[in-house]
């Protein structure tokens, strides 16, 4: 059933906002044409927002074409070809990035620097509420990034750079506008963004729009050969997003400010007629200062407050559960002269999240949780045999969590009880510059996690994942000691990069099949023994007594949070080599990632990333250029919850034309995904037995540039 009307004019509305590019780039094109410089590259997700090869710890960042070509509806889809990232999946309109193995709570995304404040850590899915389409820069921190973003970064950090709180003035209009269409699933997508510099003063406005209908996939959509065939019900996707900024720049320092919506509905494949309406409203505030105070270079703070809904309909004009999230964030860093042969930042950050669920499945009281943490990092060069740089740092954190009084937990019958936690992170990392051109990290870094809400708390039937969940309210903070070592090489017609890491949590939390022995979810006894096939007699938190019948009606996995001690270790390599780099480029390369993650004792983790390899070739001549892609995804055997999942190949092609004159740009482009129509199914998604990724995909699409 086709979703009811929401933003199915946003791409007419985008050709609209296009129009004025047509027009206003002509008379833009009589000014002379400044030349292109490339600016240099800057983590802004590090404290030191330095060059990535300037960092400790492994950063990946995409920008510029790379960035262009690598663009897909979610995050998660954006950021799956990097070494040791790969994505969930719950339709095309969701897709969070998983870090090494690692996702949900364990790993942050942020928006310029602020948490995302959606969501789409609760459960697989729910979308993230950033359109990578205004993405000016990802950021990928892989491993602990608890020292600077708190437990809630304990896998890793993505931060989204948009633009939003420009911290430069661009004088004069400039804009940038793309439109594409994509033939499965008649896929319409655009946004344009108009920028306009003046004196110190920076102005911003952007939109986007994208409308999908349902995908199409090779055979049939169940893994055993039922389900529909040829296309996947109830997956089609409408969403928008848009902003106004305003940036103010001095001298010694500047003031920016922006306000933004996101709003997406999109199907829920794993039901005929259920869809998830999700809207957001954020504002966001950044200040820099320079030269503060005496002893101090730079203070820097950022503000953002959200108001984030979202609506689980069953059917069109048939809403069940409601989330509300209302979330406040501050951070405060302030960057110190050296001291000796120290040079650092010290830093606050401080938020709090009212997090509210109402309706059918509601598992999580409503909570009111609080976050504070302090931490320091310091860095120190040093001539140890060859140069390098020392980093230490130190974060000690409050995480409180309180549910509403009037909420009574069904297996005691007492209120929801209060939970506090202290985290600290510690964290020691070196880089060696063995020679200009070749670089070594070790990263040794200890970091605690408190659990979260839905760990703690939740009691109900998840109908998206199709598991009963019971939270633990006695779970201890998580404890992780990873060790990684990295070495990269720049240099000639090679380049290379290789890292492996190992990493022992104590007190992992995770969620295990619990025996049903004939009772219900709370523990009492339902009266009666469940038949053959009938997995467990429920209970949800009204007191409605539900049962698992053979047939599948109202069928859940009952399923526990439960702590036991975890480890995952890993690798990842890239080599790349240039053929050819004169005015005909070309360049191959080859990768590869594995990761395993299992209990101590030896049971097994459900959704981990399988082992993947593959091989590219990129070429370019002038305004043309094209890049081809082969990866080969491993068979997952080892799961939980769940069964194996088989391996496929993914083949994708990128081909590119971009035409300068006068100061405008104008690319032209044409993107495959899955050329080889392989029936693909992700082993990290919670439906990957309902249904595959889309089959053979064609885009094609131009984007428009001036100033």
């Amino acid at each position: 059933m086709p979703l009811p009307s929401f933003f199915r004019p946003a791409p007419l509305a985008l050709a609209a906002a296009a129009f004025p590019t047509l027009w206003i780039a002509p008379l833009h094109a009589a000014d002379e044409a400044s030349p292109v410089v490339l600016e240099r590259v800057t983590v802004q997700a590090s404290p030191f927002k330095g060059d990535p090869d300037a960092l400790v710890q492994p950063v990946e960042v995409l920008q510029g074409a790379e960035l262009d070509r690598k663009r897909r509806s979610t995050l998660g889809e954006v950021l799956e070809g990097e070494l040791g990232v790969s994505t969930t999946d719950f339709g095309p309109g969701v897709g969070r990035p998983v870090i090494r193995g690692l996702g949900g709570s364990r790993v942050l995304v942020l928006s310029d620097g602020l948490s995302a404040m959606d969501v789409s850590s609760v459960s697989d899915d729910h979308a993230v509420s950033i359109d990578p389409g205004h993405a000016e820069q990802v950021e990928i921190i892989k491993g602990p990034a608890s020292l600077i973003y708190g437990s809630a970064a304990s896998a890793g950090v993505v931060n989204v750079v948009d633009g939003r709180l420009a911290e430069q003035v661009s004088p004069g209009l400039g804009n940038e506008t793309e439109l594409s269409y994509g033939d499965n699933g008649r896929d319409f997508t655009g946004r344009t963004e108009l920028n306009y510099g003046q004196g110190k003063n920076q102005f911003h406005a952007d939109f986007s729009g994208r409308s999908t209908d349902l995908f199409r996939i090779p055979g049939n959509s169940a893994s055993d050969g039922s389900g529909t065939e040829g296309r996947v019900p109830n997956s089609q996707v409408e969403s928008q997003s848009g902003a106004l900024s305003y940036s103010r720049v001095g001298e010694t320092g500047l003031l920016a400010a922006s306000l933004s919506s996101f709003a997406s509905q999109y199907g829920l494949p794993a039901e005929p007629t259920a869809y998830i309406d999700a809207k957001q409203t954020r504002f966001d505030a950044k200040g820099v200062l320079q030269d503060p105070l005496p002893g101090w270079t730079r203070l820097r703070a950022r503000l953002g407050v959200n108001v984030y809904t979202h609506t689980e309909f069953e059917a069109p004009g048939e809403p069940g559960t409601k989330f509300y999230n209302q979330e406040q964030e501050l951070r405060v860093e302030a960057e110190h002269a050296p001291l000796g042969r120290f040079h650092g930042v010290v830093g606050v950050q401080a938020n709090h999240r009212l997090f509210d669920a109402r309706g059918d499945e509601a598992l999580t009281p409503k909570t009111e949780s609080d976050q504070i943490g302090l931490f320091v990092v310091e860095r120190m060069p040093f001539q140890w045999l060859v140069p390098g740089q020392l980093e230490v740092g130190a974060r000690v954190e409050s995480a409180q969590h309180a549910p509403v009084a009037s909420k009574i937990d069904p297996r005691s019958g007492l209120p929801s009880p209060d939970r506090d936690y202290l985290p600290i992170s510690l964290s020691a990392g070196g880089l060696f510059n063995l020679d200009a051109q070749t670089h070594l990290r070790l990263n040794l870094a200890r970091s605690e996690r408190a659990p979260t809400p839905e760990e703690l708390y939740a009691f109900g039937p998840h109908g998206a994942t199709g598991v009963y969940e019971r939270g633990n309210q006695d779970l201890r903070k998580e404890v992780a000691s990873n060790f990684e070592v990295g070495l990269d090489r720049h240099a000639g017609r090679w380049t290379w990069t290789a890292n492996a890491y190992y990493e022992q949590i104590r007190n992992f939390v995770y969620l295990v099949e619990a025996p049903a022995d004939g009772r219900n979810a709370d523990g009492s006894d339902s009266g009666e023994t469940p038949a053959p096939g009938q997995s467990v007699a429920l209970v949800d938190p009204e007191g409605s007594f539900l049962r698992a019948d053979a047939a599948g009606d109202e069928a859940f996995v009952l399923a526990d949070y439960r702590q036991a001690d975890a480890r995952f270790y890993g690798a990842e390599a890239e080599a790349r080599y240039k053929f050819l780099a004169g005015p005909v480029k070309l360049s191959g390369r080859v990768f590869g990632d594995l990761v395993r993650g299992a209990l101590k004792d030896g049971g097994d983790l459900p959704r981990i990333t399988p082992p993947r390899y593959g091989l590219g070739l990129d070429a370019s001549h002038g305004g043309l250029s094209g890049e081809l892609t082969l990866t080969q995804v491993a068979d997952q055997n080892h799961y939980a919850l769940d069964g194996p999942t088989a391996g496929y190949r993914l083949l994708s092609a990128d081909l590119s034309y971009r035409l300068p004159l006068a100061g405008t740009e104008t690319t032209w482009f044409l993107r495959g995904r899955n050329l080889l129509d392989e029936e693909a199914r992700r082993a990290t998604s919670f439906l990957k037995d309902v249904y595959p990724l889309p089959g053979r995909s064609l885009y094609v699409g131009v984007n428009l540039r001036f100033g």
